[in-house]
């Protein structure tokens, strides 16, 4: 298997003191799903952000494909995140902007012809359910409709990893599963992803390995070490 996610003797502490994550040593491997549980202010979105390149850990390394995330500037932060396509918990999309114009910016930095653009864009949205909606402002969709939005653009990349905070959170079962079995399609063909959630279901529904925080700190890997122990 090839290593694509090193986290070793992670620490995060914030300006205020408030401590983020506490000894983290996790090591993923390439086209693993993963599942990071927790209560809220576990740690979950501080990990995260850690792989975005969005937070610098206080103390250890974080490494994502053989490079050192804290050694990059911001032009290869710019680089690196080509590769990462982010769910955001507040979805972070352009509300005036259309759907379909949403989609379409992640994609102009790739330089790719309009027709390729067109063709990526309608195949996610029917996958989605959501393709009749694709010349309406998003700020006129509901939450459910959002949130398949904010997937649709994490992914339009074809991104090598995804980064989903609570993907499902506001979805019915119905769209939560259309969610997962796309993300699953991509992890099948080699995409690294995890997703902080709190939903019971879909861990059991769509099984992978589960990384649980608690207070910063993993208190359990079923794909490595438990109870770990803080360095």
């Amino acid at each position: 298997m090839i290593l694509m996610i090193e986290m070793h003797k992670v620490d995060v502490v914030y300006d205020d003191g408030n401590v983020g994550l506490k000894g983290i040593d996790v090591h993923i491997n390439s086209g693993e799903i993963v599942y990071i549980t927790g209560h809220s202010g576990a740690g979950k979105t501080s990990l995260l952000r850690l792989l975005y390149g969005d937070l610098a850990p206080s103390r250890g390394i974080v490494r994502f494909d053989n490079r050192i995330i804290s050694h990059l500037r911001s032009k290869g932060i710019a680089y690196l995140r080509r590769e990462i396509g982010v769910v955001f918990q507040d979805l972070k999309l352009l509300e005036d902007k259309t759907v379909y114009e949403n989609l379409m910016l992640p994609l102009e930095i790739f330089y790719l012809q309009k027709n390729l653009i067109q063709e990526r864009i309608y195949s996610l949205l029917k996958q989605l359910d959501i393709f009749t909606h694709r010349d309406f402002p998003v700020k006129k969709l509901s939450g459910g409709e959002k949130q398949r939005v904010a997937l649709a653009r994490a992914l339009i990349n074809e991104p090598m990893l995804i980064l989903a905070d609570e993907p499902t959170g506001n979805l019915d079962s119905k769209n939560a599963d259309k969610v997962m079995d796309i993300i699953l399609r991509k992890s099948s063909k080699g995409s690294t992803t995890l997703i902080a959630t709190h939903d019971q279901r879909i861990i059991k529904e769509y099984p992978g390995r589960v990384i649980h925080l608690d207070h910063g700190m993993v208190t359990y890997d079923s794909g490595g070490k438990r109870n770990q122990s803080v360095g």
